[in-house]
């Protein structure tokens, strides 16, 4: 394989003959993984080839390598189109932006602007081979659901390949819409045997772990089954008629919007001061963001494979992570965070508000909104910007904020970096995804090497940063977001102590220079610690394995963490700590996010410095007031809750 990757390099640079399709094909047919691996070399070698372009020479040959590309995904099925679309985008995005960035390489511009948009449109010929694939999937549904029609055979194909309830077809239409719309069409041509068939259809589809719909194909889905109750129910002789039809696609709309029984929650909002909507300048400032990114110029490119971890069914995706080893056996970490300030100035109103809440609110169920919509969370941000706009969703380029750290094998950062840069995740994941990478590897040897990587970071790193037992336990049994989870195990020990190197090496910056900074801190009495210890070991010998109940207790007598202008956090074991890496969802990570801008990103004068103080000692008192409110209001909407259920 190096030798293929050499012969390739050897061809971009004059001093030997391109690989023959046939060479690349042949090997491509032998494996999955092989077949991934030439068009990994394919890639790789055309990237080296543009990082050092001068627009002096043609990029012919560049051209020709993507021809392969082209050439192995027609010949072998084995190759992951998904791969190759993700690679395409940013290999497009990269060119688009080439004399923009290597301003001070090009010599002569002119012919690269040529040069360039050739081998854009050689790329574009890339992209239409893994579009044209991507129907494929629904061709396939759309045979079994309206061709062949056996039920039986359309529940083992779920249960067999879980994506496809998802599909979409060439215009971009779910399998869930238009199964209405047959649906809607066999109601109205008077054929009650398809308008059964295809109602017991949908009700399959719902009931698929797999099946979700996006808040754009929610509303389509809704807005053709209200006009569709509309019809049938515009008269009292049509609403008799259609009285079993208008039942079903009601609750089809219930299930649209969630199953869960709605808890009023207005009275409990206006005792605490929980604002449940925004107003509508929010909104409209929200809806109008334009997006920046083609014209951003003090941002770099993420060109790493990047993924984002998080729970499943997470749609305010505010973090990603990069990670590979380097030649001199370190690690070079990346911890890249969606940029709040990157689309509103620090001082707008839709910041501000977002500050004034504090916190996104988990709860146990959810809730009707002013807008007739269902939530379980109530967001600091118009999900417009924080689930749509900013969120790391794969596959579209976003702001963000990078932190890079090389870790050697003994947990030290011996560098370091703090960027502005423009991000595009490879793949969204889950906790649950991640876990079965570690397990069993995966399909995806882009996937499985980061994966793997961070692990092996993970474990280094979990030598060098120790938090106490009795913050570990407490936290793991409590619910409360504001603070970082402490997990041990898999994925989620490696968020965790990515997120927690992160948000200590920011604050160490700060520390450092003397620079003002929004601190997590976490005080305790010592003399306390060692009584809670006592009574912890005395219990979990009386009641065994039960013992861990006991933490959910201790919740509320352990200190919880609380933001300062100063102070340590002695539940993570460290002099310095602050929050950074969730600013979709917490605000003091938007207020770190701009003391970055202030001090790193420009050397901050005397002025500067005065000024963000006074921002930081007035927002500080703000958050910290808030916290009681929305943890008691979380508490009285649970107990509501309870009683409504019983």
């Amino acid at each position: 394989m190096k030798s293929i990757e050499k012969s390739l390099t050897n061809f971009l640079i004059g001093t030997g003959p391109r690989v023959s399709e046939e060479v690349l094909i042949d090997y491509a047919s032998k494996s999955r993984e092989k077949a991934n691996e030439i068009i990994d070399i394919l890639f790789n070698v055309i990237n080296y080839d543009l990082d050092g372009y001068t627009g002096v020479k043609s990029l012919e040959k560049t051209r020709d390598l993507l021809k392969c590309i082209s050439t192995v995904m027609l010949n072998s099925d084995k190759v992951d189109r998904g791969i190759v679309a993700r690679r395409t985008l940013k290999l497009d995005y990269k060119l688009e932006h080439l004399t923009e960035s290597n301003k001070n390489k090009i010599i002569d511009i002119d012919n690269a602007d040529s040069e360039i948009e050739k081998t854009r449109l050689a790329v574009d010929a890339v992209s239409d081979h893994t579009m044209n694939t991507e129907t494929k999937q629904y061709d396939v549904i759309d045979l079994l659901v309206n061709g062949i029609k056996d039920m039986a055979v359309i529940e083992k194909t779920f249960s067999k390949w879980s994506s496809i309830v998802n599909a979409k077809d060439k215009e971009g239409i779910c399998l869930f819409q238009n199964m209405v719309i047959k649906y809607m069409n066999s109601v109205g041509s008077g054929n009650e045997e398809d308008a059964l068939y295809y109602s017991n259809l949908l009700t399959l589809i719902m009931t698929q772990k797999s099946f979700k719909l996006s808040d754009k194909d929610k509303r389509a889905c809704l807005e053709v089954i209200y006009t569709a109750i509309n019809k049938m129910s515009c008269n009292k002789n049509k609403k008799k008629k259609n009285i079993l039809h208008i039942e079903f696609l009601s609750n089809l709309v219930d299930g649209i919007k969630g199953e869960e029984k709605e808890v009023k929650i207005d009275e409990l909002s206006k005792k605490y001061n929980i604002s449940i909507s925004f107003e509508s300048e929010i909104i409209n400032q929200v809806s109008t963001i334009k997006t920046k990114v083609g014209t951003m110029t003090d941002r770099i490119v993420v060109d790493d494979y990047t993924i984002t971890i998080d729970k499943e069914g997470a749609i305010e995706i505010d973090d990603a992570l990069t990670c590979r080893k380097l030649p001199n056996g370190n690690y070079l970490l990346g911890v890249h965070i969606a940029s709040v300030l990157g689309y509103f100035l620090y001082e707008s109103d839709v910041v501000q508000e977002a500050i004034n809440r504090n916190r996104s609110i988990y709860l146990p169920t959810k809730y009707q909104s002013k807008d007739d919509d269902y939530n379980r969370v109530i967001p600091i941000f118009p999900y417009e910007f924080s689930a749509k706009a900013a969120s790391l969703v794969a596959g579209e380029n976003k702001l963000a904020r990078s932190y890079f750290f090389e870790i050697d094998k003994n947990g030290n950062v011996v560098r370091e970096e703090f960027r502005k840069t423009i991000v595009m995740s490879d793949v969204n994941t889950t906790y649950e995804q991640v876990d079965e990478v570690l397990r069993k590897g995966s399909k995806d040897k882009e996937l499985e090497r980061v994966v793997n990587c961070l692990y092996e970071l993970t474990n280094i790193l979990d030598k060098k940063y120790k938090v106490s037992d009795i913050y570990e336990k407490v936290k793991n049994s409590a619910d409360d977001f504001s603070e970082l989870p402490v997990k041990n195990i898999g994925s989620q020990k490696i968020i965790n102590k990515m997120m927690m190197l992160t948000g200590n090496r920011v604050a160490n910056f700060f520390a450092k220079n003397n620079y003002p900074c929004l601190y997590r801190v976490h005080e305790v009495n010592e003399s306390n610690i060692i009584k809670l210890q006592a009574m912890i070991d005395n219990l979990s010998r009386t009641y065994g394995e039960q013992y861990e109940q006991l933490f959910s207790l201790l919740n509320g007598l352990y200190p919880k963490g609380w933001y300062d202008v100063k102070g340590s956090h002695y539940g993570m074991g460290l002099e310095h700590y602050c929050h950074c890496t969730s600013g979709l969802r917490r605000a003091a990570d938007i207020v770190v996010e701009h003391a970055l801008e202030v001090c790193y990103d420009r050397e901050p004068t005397p002025e500067d410095l005065v000024k963000l103080q006074n921002e930081i000692d007035s927002v500080v008192g703000r958050i910290n007031a808030k916290q009681s409110p929305i943890d008691w209001f979380i508490r009285d909407y649970k107990a509501a809750y309870q009683k409504r259920r019983h």
